[in-house]
């Protein structure tokens, strides 16, 4: 693969990093690129970056469940350290971005008296990864507390996804055949506990780990998962097959867990998994135990190595066509691998639940959420703009009348002009991507009250007339309502490119305003709530 000498640069896509400085495991080769995104805009633009340039990509949480290849990644790396924002929506719901650690959740429900995530202390890795491979110790399981998850696909959606349909099983989640990055998680803990009896059980995690020496040397934790069919932990099988100590190159059995591999000082990727290989072919051999990695290899590797560790059981793999004996595994994005899910329609492209726009501590958990869907392709559009093209949709998950309470009247309804903000409304903006100050704005109740505003500026009217004939609808009780928009209604904002931005908000009343996605805010800042911000909307990418 050729390298690529890429001028201007995002300020958060670094060059020729060294992989082993950013694992557990202290192992791996050098990124030719490597991002650092601070919001969830970023992620998306890494992503696209990839897309356009035809790079491998490969997700980075903390590296405590992943080995990467030695030598030259030739790719990109993004790693989610900087995602690290948290807050608590209610008393019962903690929302994290995917870089807040394990520790770092249990010790924020320590200080909320919440019971729930004590089991995570000490456990290595970040919230993204936990949730990825619904990790699990000490009678804990992330799949008990996980109940929204945000995130982004491959073609750069925004994709919000309930717990019941990422968790499908003992350390198996949808993303781990369906690549997804998982930007934020919304945790559920609604049982109270006191601080003292959650602090105890902490340490005593904590102990247990010291006890077997997690922290002895580098290392992943348990390299193989456990088969329940065998009626022994993997740990065990090894002890028995008198695996302790067992070395290749600077890797070895850790003589207090045969299921660990240590790094013993200079380790690579190579040593580690040529000794899991031996491993899991004496378990086979002796015992007829099948075991499968719980260690994740990223990167390409030669083909009787990934044949010899099981990483075809690893998700999804893929030639390599520089060096036709050896496989991709564990990338987020393979180039040659296309625009995946857009062969039909209609296509979802954004689902996310409202965060409050500050983002600050009890401000409630609003029980609606919005997507918008694809009804046909941008070409066919062009060719039948008055036909449905796009569909806005806001979904209540308890009474509207709840949870949008200033409600229109029929006589201020018929008196009404411009001024439907001043009620509860749930609101959509899309911006023309090439010149954001050039925007559309749609308002709407969900009684069906709507009004369309057209900009030139940032809070400019535009000149020029638009009255749109507007498709509206309110279905189940008035739960779910939005507007299906055509070609022609969006024109003003659309170009050959089929980028726009977007943006979804909700201004309920009793100063209550919630975005989606959400923007991350400066900290403490506490400025007047502004939804005319194009350049902090969301990309689409229609097609």
């Amino acid at each position: 693969m050729r390298l690529l000498e890429l001028n201007n640069l995002p300020n958060f896509i670094l060059q020729n990093i060294e992989i082993a400085a950013k694992t557990y495991y202290k192992m791996g080769g050098v990124a030719r690129y490597f991002a650092l995104p601070e919001n969830i805009e970023q992620v998306q633009q890494t992503l696209f970056f990839c897309k356009q340039n035809e790079l491998p990509c490969a997700i980075l949480g903390s590296g405590s469940n992943s080995v990467y290849a030695d030598g030259l990644f030739h790719g990109l790396i993004l790693s989610l350290e900087k995602l690290s924002s948290w807050h608590w929506e209610t008393e019962e719901c903690l929302f994290v971005e995917a870089g807040v650690t394990n520790t770092e959740v249990a010790e924020i429900c320590a200080q909320a008296n919440r019971a729930g995530a004590s089991w995570m202390y000490r456990m290595p890795g970040q919230m993204g990864g936990t949730v990825r491979m619904n990790a699990r110790c000490y009678g804990g399981e992330i799949s008990q507390i996980a109940k929204e998850i945000l995130t982004l696909n491959s073609n750069g959606e925004f994709i919000t996804y309930k717990g019941s349909e990422v968790f499908q099983g003992y350390k198996k989640t949808l993303f781990m055949d369906s690549p997804h990055v998982v930007v934020g998680v919304r945790l559920f803990f609604p049982q109270v506990e006191s601080a003292e009896k959650l602090i105890q059980h902490m340490h005593e995690c904590e102990a247990d780990r010291h006890h077997k020496h997690h922290f002895y040397l580098p290392s992943c934790g348990s390299t193989f998962k456990n088969n329940y069919d065998i009626g022994k932990p993997s740990g065990r099988i090894f002890d028995e097959l008198g695996l302790k100590g067992k070395k290749i190159g600077d890797a070895a059995v850790s003589e207090f867990h045969a299921n660990f591999i240590w790094n013993c000082g200079n380790a690579k990727t190579e040593d580690m998994l040529n000794l899991s290989a031996f491993m899991r072919s004496e378990a086979a051999r002796v015992l007829n135990a099948h075991l499968e990695l719980e260690v994740q290899p990223v990167g390409s590797f030669p083909q009787i190595l990934f044949e010899k560790c099981g990483m075809q059981y690893l998700g999804i793999s893929q030639s390599n066509k520089e060096k036709i004996d050896e496989k991709w595994v564990g990338l987020f994005y393979f180039p040659d691998a296309g625009l995946k899910n857009f062969n039909s329609y209609p296509h979802k492209i954004f689902s996310s639940p409202f965060i409050e726009y500050h983002q600050s501590s009890y401000s409630g958990e609003t029980k609606i959420d919005v997507q918008i869907i694809q009804l046909q392709s941008l070409k066919e559009a062009k060719k039948n703009p008055t036909t449905p093209f796009l569909k806005w949709e806001t979904r209540c998950f308890n009474s509207p009348e709840v949870l949008f309470p200033l409600q229109v009247s029929q006589e201020q309804e018929d008196k009404f002009v411009d001024n439907l903000w001043h009620y509860s409304v749930s609101e959509v903006f899309f911006a023309k991507f090439h010149n954001p100050s050039h925007y559309l704005e749609f308002e709407m109740t969900p009684k069906q009250s709507w009004v369309a505003l057209k900009f030139s500026n940032i809070r400019q009217r535009s000149v020029s007339k638009y009255e749109p004939k507007l498709q509206t609808y309110s279905i189940n009780g008035e739960k779910e309502f939005g507007i299906v928009f055509s070609y022609e209604n969006l024109e003003y904002v659309l170009d050959e490119t089929g980028e726009v931005y977007m943006q979804c908000a909700l201004s309920l009343g009793n100063n209550k305003y919630l975005l989606a996605p959400y923007w991350k805010q400066e900290a403490n800042k506490k400025e007047t709530p502004d939804f005319h911000q194009p350049k902090k909307f969301w990309k689409l990418q229609l097609r």
